[in-house]
Parts: C-alpha cells; structure tokens; sequence
C-alpha cells in the first residue's frame, strides 16, 4: 500500500507499507537515541510505525513530523532517514513513561 501526499522536511512524499524509518529522540548537544522502524499501516487520520522493539508510533496522516500520543510527550520523532545514515546514534528501544505504574514500556 503506497500513501501519497505525506508533509516532510517542506515537501510532500509517498510512504510504501514495510518502508525502513527511524524513530528516535534528541538528547543533550547532539546526542540522539533511536531505532529502525518500519512503515506498518495507515489509517484514515493516522501513519503506523512500528519499530524493531515492538513499540508503536503514530504520526498525523498528512504531516510525517507530527507525532502523537505517548511518542509525541516522550519528545520522539519520525524520519525517512536511514538508520545507518545517522554517524553518532545511540541505539535505544523506543520507550514511553507510564505515569499510573511509573514504569517504561515499548507499547
């Protein structure tokens, strides 16, 4: 399934099911923690990534760097780059903060 039309980086893309991404986050200087994740689905308000670990991130349908839901408080954020194209990536499962358990989980 190919999803046209995506907003990213200031122009529009297409987003093909099982497409490799990175899920990661930006820690102090120029530090960042992420993983590879892969395009999973779309639904009619919603982009579906699921990474390596098993976590789930959703983004807007229409807008790649408009994350949502515990993702978008944990401060993630979703891009078409490589993986591998990053030179200092810490590689860190994708983790949110429960507040009822105070516990991090990958879902």
């Amino acid at each position: 399934m190919t999803v046209n039309n995506v907003w990213n980086c200031g122009k529009f893309i297409s987003l093909t099911t099982g497409q490799e991404m990175t899920v990661f986050r930006c820690a102090g200087g120029h530090t960042t923690f992420g993983e590879k994740a892969t395009f999973s689905k779309a639904t009619d308000s919603h982009l579906v990534f699921v990474t390596e670990s098993g976590a789930v991130v959703k983004t807007k349908r229409d807008n790649l760097h408009s994350v949502i839901g515990k993702a978008a408080k944990a401060g993630y954020i979703v891009t078409t780059k490589a993986y591998e194209d990053f030179e200092e990536m810490i590689n860190e499962e994708v983790k949110f903060w429960n507040d009822k358990t105070f516990k991090f989980e990958n879902k």
